[in-house]
Formats: structure tokens, C-alpha cells, sequence
């Protein structure tokens, strides 16, 4: 039997966002196959606290004093066999930790903004045991710009539990309507929600029980508000901000609209489609790695508001269509399991480290 190697994370972000939920399914699934780990994040870390009582983790939170990147280097000497970097500072920090204690480490880009070329992040990127990629497109980039192999491991979904009860009163809430949902930040540059709003404003004939349900925060709020008024659906937008429990609002989604500029992979995707909700996204970045047209979803181009009216309006009217999308995103969910994600990193790890 392969020896189980001593995995340590770090993972140095302020808040708690997709790349967050990650490490956590990670962390969670190599407990369950049986892993020592260590985990390096931020005083106060949501991150922490999520994971506070996994079997088999140490955490170490540290205080910013200088600079994260130079602290807590002494908590993982000689403590692990490798390093894994979850986010941009974090791999410097493992970068350092190797120039330091001849650590192996390897790094995960979950982003599809280009790195920023200069000396170090160079170094960083030339010394990893290995580069991971979530999507196909972030691992072409990374290949073409460091010219070293890439190997490639989705996102997973999160295997949310809806609450039968809250669930059941949001579907309730919303029974008389027709609800285009949205989960994510409120920055249009990224998300793209005015293509949602313009897409309504098409529909609102066709559909007049037509709602927009958006669960999320940003510094966008404002905007979206003036472009409802401007294109006479303020009554239709409904904003509920941040929610702890968005599992249980998919109940009442009738399509779930993602018209997103950029996206590394798109997470949500995947428990979106676990809960059986058809979806409509942009056909950018890693979203058509998981999001097949016609299959598992509908992908449309970007800042295209007309196509994603139609799309919306297919599924509507197509009850087969809709079916057949439901339960293409369904097995794609199945396939990008968090077990899976973590048998493919246990795997990478035994792999460099000749286990």
C-alpha cells in the first residue's frame, strides 16, 4: 500500500470565496482518506473556522506583523512532505518555505488573469514540484507562458444539503413566478449581471410573471438598481444580498442566468446543476469545460443579452430541452465530486513524491 504523505496548505486570503470552499472540500476529503495535514491562513480566517475539528489538521493562523509571507515558516519545519499553494500569496509564501527548508510544493490556479511577469513569480512558477490548473484554459495559458507541463484538476462541487423547510418556503415565496436566479459578487465587470437585466427587459412580454433573483454583494448594487429603473423592471429585480444558505434558493430558480467576462471554472456551476436547475452561461474561460451547449447547460457569448433572452425562453417553452439539460448538468456534477478532486491531488502527491 502507497505511504500517505503530510500535506501542508496554505491558503492566505481575507474572506471566504470560491477558492476558499476548495481548500476546504480538499482538506475534508483527504482527512476522510486518512492524510495528516497542516493548514497556514489568516488570523480570523473564515477558512478556520469551517474547518475547525477535521480530523488529523493542525491549523496555524498567523498575525500580520511585517508581512504574511515571511511568518509562521517555523510551524511546518520538517512537519510536511509537501506543500500545497491555494492562492497567489500563498505561493509565495510556499516558494519562500522551499528556499528555506527544501520543501516540495505544488501550486493551484483557480484564476484566468494573466501572472504578472516578473523575477519572482518566474521563480515561483519554474521550482514547483508541479503547476495544477482547475479549468483547460487556465492550463494552456500557464503551459504557453512557463513552457513546463500542467496538469489539470476541476473544481468540485460542494455536495450542499438544502433545508427541507427553508426550501420549501422559498419555493413557496416564488410559486406564482418565473425565476431567472443568479449567485455571485455584484461587479458587472466580472459577473456580467447588466446582461441579465437587458436579457429581462426582452422577456418581460413573454413572460410576465418574470422575477430576477440575485443573492450575492458588491460594489454594483447601486448600478443595477439605476438600470432596473431605467428599463422599467425595477419591480421585477430582487436583491437579497449575501446568503449563508444560497443551496436552499435554487429551490425556487427556474434557470440559473451566469453571463460572466471571465471565470477560471465557475464552481457554483456544479451545485447548480447537482440541485437540477438548467443553466445559461457565457462560453469564456473554463465554463465550457463543464457547461456542454445542449447537453449540460446553454452557453451563450459574451455581453450577448438577446441570446440569453432566447435561451431562457427555450427552456421555458421546451420541457424535453429543459429535461435533457437537468440531467446532463446532473452527471457533470456527479463527475467533478469532491471525493474525486481529492483522489486526483492524493495521487499527484505520491506521484512527485515517489510513494
Amino acid at each position: 500500500m502507497a505511504t500517505l504523505p503530510v500535506v501542508g496548505h496554505v491558503n492566505l486570503a481575507r474572506g471566504f470565496r470560491g477558492g476558499e470552499r476548495q481548500t476546504e472540500l480538499l482538506i475534508q476529503e483527504l482527512s476522510a482518506l486518512g492524510l495528516k495535514q497542516q493548514l497556514i491562513c489568516r488570523e480570523g480566517s473564515p477558512l478556520a473556522v469551517h474547518l475547525q475539528g477535521t480530523p488529523n489538521l493542525t491549523i496555524h493562523p498567523l498575525v500580520k506583523k511585517l508581512d504574511l509571507r515571511l511568518n509562521g515558516h517555523r510551524f511546518l519545519k520538517g512537519e510536511c512532505d509537501i506543500l500545497q499553494a491555494h492562492e497567489a500569496r500563498a505561493c509565495q509564501w510556499v516558494y519562500l518555505h522551499h528556499l528555506r527548508y527544501g520543501t516540495p510544493y505544488v501550486t493551484t490556479r483557480r484564476v484566468p488573469e494573466a501572472i504578472r511577469d516578473n523575477l519572482l513569480n518566474r521563480a515561483i512558477y519554474s521550482h514547483a514540484a508541479a503547476l495544477v490548473a482547475i479549468s483547460g484554459s487556465i492550463a494552456a495559458y500557464l503551459q504557453d507562458t512557463f513552457k513546463r507541463e500542467v496538469v489539470t484538476i476541476p473544481s468540485a462541487c460542494a455536495h450542499f444539503e438544502p433545508q427541507p423547510e427553508v426550501a420549501a418556503a422559498l419555493r413557496e415565496e416564488f410559486k406564482d413566478d418565473f425565476v431567472i436566479g443568479h449567485i455571485g459578487a455584484l461587479v458587472d465587470r466580472h459577473k456580467g449581471q447588466s446582461v441579465i437585466l437587458r436579457a429581462a427587459a426582452q422577456l418581460q412580454e413573454e413572460i410576465p410573471n418574470l422575477k430576477l433573483l440575485f443573492l450575492g454583494k458588491g460594489e454594483d448594487e447601486n448600478l443595477f438598481k439605476e438600470q432596473a429603473r431605467s428599463l422599467a423592471i425595477e419591480d421585477r429585480l430582487i436583491l437579497r444580498g449575501f446568503v449563508s444558505n444560497v443551496v436552499d434558493y435554487l429551490a425556487a430558480f427556474d434557470v440559473f442566468a451566469f453571463p460572466s467576462n471571465f471565470e477560471g471554472l465557475g464552481s457554483v456551476l456544479l451545485d447548480v446543476m447537482e440541485q437540477g436547475v438548467p443553466i445559461v452561461a457565457t462560453n469564456v474561460d473554463g465554463i465550457p469545460d463543464i457547461v456542454k451547449d445542449g447537453e449540460s447547460g446553454v452557453l451563450i457569448e459574451r455581453q450577448d443579452a438577446k441570446a440569453l433572452a432566447q435561451a431562457i425562453l427555450r427552456i421555458r417553452k421546451d420541457q424535453a430541452f429543459r429535461e435533457k439539460l437537468i440531467a446532463g448538468g446532473y452527471q457533470v456534477a456527479r463527475e467533478h465530486s469532491p471525493e474525486n478532486m481529492a483522489r486526483a491531488y492524493l495521487s499527484l502527491y505520491q506521484g512527485l513524491l515517489n510513494v
